[in-house]
């Protein structure tokens, strides 16, 4: 048999091995393989949204609103470069967390380029089992994205010093899967995952556009 010290020389070989051959870390690797999972759960990352514009019915309510009317026309329409800019009308929205949550919401941050992601163990959301991903050095702050474990769509994203419920799923012309309808709630103990018990807000994505590029007169103001 072999000697400790042969075995302890056999074991720094092979992880060296391991390396060579471009092998990811455990958890890099799970990473990776829940980003492949929850973009093909939407349709894809050809499907995923660069541009577009929406129309939507925001409310800043502390008591559920009943589902919009077929005919509502909403309080709000705005359009948006997926990790870049935004206008809500024809203004520019400064706003820096509404921009990085509808850049979550899209998926599309899971394919930024300098984002750094990494699988939240024992991720729980509600009380019930979630997968998690948490996204640091694209953005300003870390943002945490949670998935239903079995169907792999988003349910909810915490940022800063809140939590965002999403559900409601439609489908665009093109097949990708989006969450129309957002609840927002405060932490009162972020570390702790305790919320308020009532809402702030909520949304309703009434029309959603794709769209191939910026509109000119927008990228004027």
């Amino acid at each position: 048999m072999p000697s400790s010290g042969l075995k302890l020389l056999l074991l720094l070989t092979t992880l060296a091995m391991s390396s060579m051959n471009g092998r990811l870390p455990a958890e890099e690797g799970d990473s990776k393989k829940l980003v492949e999972q929850v973009i093909g759960a939407v349709g894809g990352e050809d499907k995923l949204l660069k541009f577009m514009r929406y129309r939507e019915r925001v409310l800043i309510t502390s008591t559920p609103a009943a589902k919009p009317a077929a005919d509502e026309k909403g309080n709000r329409t705005s359009t948006i470069e997926l990790g870049g800019r935004m206008w809500v009308g024809n203004g520019p929205r400064e706003k820096d967390k509404v921009r990085v949550l509808m850049w979550a919401w899209s998926l599309r941050i899971l394919s930024a380029p300098d984002a750094k992601i990494s699988v939240i163990p024992d991720a729980t959301v509600g009380g019930k089992q979630a997968l998690g991903l948490k996204v640091t050095e694209a953005i300003k702050e870390p943002i945490e994205l949670y998935f239903d474990p079995e169907i792999k769509l988003l349910i909810a994203i915490d940022y800063t010093d809140t939590r965002h419920m999403v559900s409601e799923w439609k489908k665009t012309e093109d097949g990708l899967a989006y969450a129309s309808h957002v609840v927002g709630y405060r932490f009162t103990d972020r570390t702790k995952k305790l919320l308020n018990e009532k809402q702030w807000y909520q949304t309703d994505i009434l029309e959603l556009t794709a769209l191939s590029e910026l509109p000119a007169n927008l990228l004027k103001k």
